[in-house]
This record gives structure tokens, sequence and C-alpha cells, in this order.
């Protein structure tokens, strides 16, 4: 049992004894720590105090961190994108300088060009109306008279007055009562003509003459029923609108109504009772402005009716008052020459 303790004790003096290296790299013993003199807390602390001053020699003698290579590489990669960056903008300069170029060229050469293309004088296309029924009217009332005027063809006469119906009806319902009183006479004056001979309904004189010769009136107080009373009543319309029309011609400041008042008390009102004197001119003041009568007589909308539509239709307007103004004065002289100018109120 002694024996073992003191085995032990050589043991842990032999653990003391611990060897060491110094900065130079050179051995050094340390004894123990009751060989050297003094506690172990002690020799641990100068070990710890000579360890620290090792690291501390270590560090001092360390080299520093080489730097160098880096900064070379960054200015030799920021030389390398200058010279790349001015390659660059010299190539855009020189594509921009060829660019002008061919552009100039090719400005000069289409000049050239159209310089010598012919020129061609393009007409312009002139606007034309849809034949309309204003067309026809003014056609089958110019064919009326016969024998330079002296004559009317009755047939000719009664067909216009068939289209003339369909062209009033046109204008809207401000004349609806006088073409309603225009067709009423038409169809009198068609009965008779019907039932003459070819020969006797020719002409208006000799259709007048052979009912006249047939005894139905009394002097110049024509048969109600008769073809003369309708032709009669048919002339006296016509005459109204013609007035009518005369005023449409022009652009002015007379509205319509105005014109139509002042051509029924010329050519209507004095043949007319008191009732029709209070209904006539009551439908006749719901005439429209000039530029709806013009629109629906051309046959178009009021919106596209322009400056050049105008004079279209107003002259159109124009041939058919310049027709109707001998074709009315014959037809008065044919009647006033038979003694049946019926002056009656009705």
């Amino acid at each position: 049992m002694r024996n073992n303790i003191h085995f032990l004790v050589t043991l842990l003096l032999i653990g003391e004894f611990t060897t060491t290296t110094d900065a130079a790299g050179a051995p050094h013993f340390t004894l123990p720590f009751f060989l050297r003199g003094g506690s172990a807390s002690a020799s641990a602390v100068a070990t710890r105090t000579r360890t620290k001053k090792q690291k501390t020699q270590r560090q001092h003698h360390r080299k520093p961190p080489n730097f160098k290579p880096i900064q070379l590489a960054a200015k030799n990669i920021s030389q390398g994108l200058g010279k790349v960056g001015g390659k660059i903008q010299h190539d855009a300069s020189n594509i921009g300088k060829n660019i002008n170029r061919e552009w100039g060229k090719l400005h000069s050469n289409t000049r050239k060009l159209v310089a010598n293309i012919p020129r061609i004088k393009l007409r312009r296309r002139r606007r034309t109306l849809k034949s309309s029924k204003l067309d026809e009217v003014c056609h089958n009332f110019a064919s009326v008279l016969r024998n330079n005027g002296n004559e009317l063809d009755t047939a000719q006469l009664l067909k216009a007055c068939r289209t003339h119906l369909a062209f009033m009806k046109s204008g809207g319902s401000s004349l609806r009562l006088v073409a309603k009183d225009l067709e009423a006479n038409v169809q009198k004056a068609e009965r008779v003509f019907k039932k003459q001979s070819p020969k006797e309904s020719k002409c208006l004189s000799s259709m007048l003459e052979c009912e006249k010769e047939s005894g139905i009136h009394n002097g110049n107080e024509l048969q109600e029923k008769s073809a003369a009373m309708g032709l009669l009543w048919i002339r006296r319309s016509l005459a109204f609108q013609l007035d009518l029309y005369s005023a449409l011609i022009h652009a002015n400041d007379v509205h319509p109504r105005d014109a139509a008042y002042d051509a029924y008390s010329k050519h209507l009102s004095p043949f007319h009772g008191w009732a029709l004197r209070k209904v006539f001119p009551a439908s006749l003041s719901q005439m429209p402005d000039r530029s709806v009568f013009i629109a629906k007589f051309g046959g178009i909308k009021v919106e596209e009716l322009n400056d050049e539509y105008d004079k279209m239709i107003a002259k159109k307007l124009k041939s058919l008052v310049n027709t109707w103004d001998p074709l009315i004065s014959s037809w008065k002289e044919e009647f006033e020459r038979l003694g049946l100018e019926d002056t009656r109120r009705v």
C-alpha cells in the first residue's frame, strides 16, 4: 500500500515537469512548481503571461496583406472599359453620319422622280342629285303646250297634274289640304276625259267646247261635277303654287308661310266662302322653313342640304315656274274665250 502511494507521487512530480518553446523555437524546460519555488497558482499565472507575450510577438512579425494585384486588375478593367466605350461612341457616330448621307441621297432622288412625273389635272367631281319628283313634274308640264303654245294637250296635262300631286305630298303636311283639293278636281276632269272620244278630248279647248255644247252649264255658272269646274280649280291651284314657289327660289328673308298667305289672298281667297277662308290659312300656317321645302323638293335630307344642292334645286324650281307661267296664261285665255270663268264663291 505504501509503495503504491510513493509511485503516484512520483508520477505527479514528473507531470509537473513540462517542456515549452520560446520565440526562437528553442526548448524550454519548466520545473515543477515545488522545485521552482512558489505556489501552483503563481506558476500558472507566469505561464499564461509568457504565452500571451509570445502570441503578441508573433502578431508583430506577421506580414501585412498585399493589395497590389487587386488594384492592378481594377486599373486594367477600367482602362479596358474606357477603350470599349470610346470605340462604341466612335462607331455610333460613323453610323449616324452614314444614315444622314444615305437619307440625303434618297430625298434628292425622290424629288427628282416626283419632278419628272407628268402633272395630271384632276377634274373636280360635280355633285349630282338623284332624279327626283321635281324633275318628272318639270318634264311632264313642259310637254303640255303644243303648236307654239296655242294648244294644251289634255292627256299630257292630266298626266302632269297626277305627277304633281305626288310632288306636292312630298312637301309635307303644310300642302296636304291644297293637294287634296287638287286631287278632287283632277278626278272630275279625268272622268269626263275617259267618256269623250279621243278627238273631242285631244286638246283642252275641244274638250271644254264639247262639254259646253252638251248644255250642262248655266252660262258661266259651271256644273259642279263637270270637267270645266275641275280644270278651273286646277288652274287656280297651280297659280297659287307658282307664286309660292317663286318666293322659294331665292334665299331671302321671306318665310314660306308669309309667301303662302300672299299667294292665297291673290288666287284662292276671292273664290272661297267663309269656311274655306278659315280652313286654308290655318293649314298654311304650318309651313316649314325654306330649307325644309328645298330639301324635300330635291329628295334629300335637310342635313345634306348645302349651297351647291340649294342652287341646283332652286334652279329646277325656277324651271317649273317658268313652264307654268305661259301654260296658266293660255289656260285662262281659253276659259275666258268660252265664257267659262266661274267667279262664284264656294
